[in-house]
């Protein structure tokens, strides 16, 4: 079971200045809607370990960019429309599930 972000990371991601750092982001809206870094991992196809450095304001391939920009364009829609945030893991892995399914068969 993947640990939920603790307050300590939480406020070390909120306390970063970089609000225009698309890791940055990710990190914010992520914690918000309560998906946890293995199942972004896994949507993005890294480690978590890449995850974290992202989340912390490290780079990204610029490959990468349109699907996270995707990303967070859905995840941020689905937090307006109130599906998100998730309320345990069980939840976040079968939205998430559904998150690949849709990439995979676009």
């Amino acid at each position: 079971m993947p640990k939920s972000y603790s307050p300590e990371y939480i406020e070390a991601i909120n306390e970063v200045g970089m609000y225009d750092n698309l890791g940055i982001v990710m990190a914010r809206v992520c914690i918000k809607a309560n998906i946890p870094i293995k199942l972004v991992a896994k949507f993005f196809g890294v480690s978590r370990m890449t995850v974290h450095t992202w989340f912390r304001g490290g780079p990204i391939r610029s490959g990468r960019v349109p699907l996270i920009n995707a990303f967070l364009s859905i995840i941020e829609e689905d937090t307006a429309k109130g599906v998100l945030p998730l309320a345990d893991f069980s939840s976040a892995r079968r939205y998430m599930r559904n998150l690949i399914e849709e990439k995979e068969s676009a």
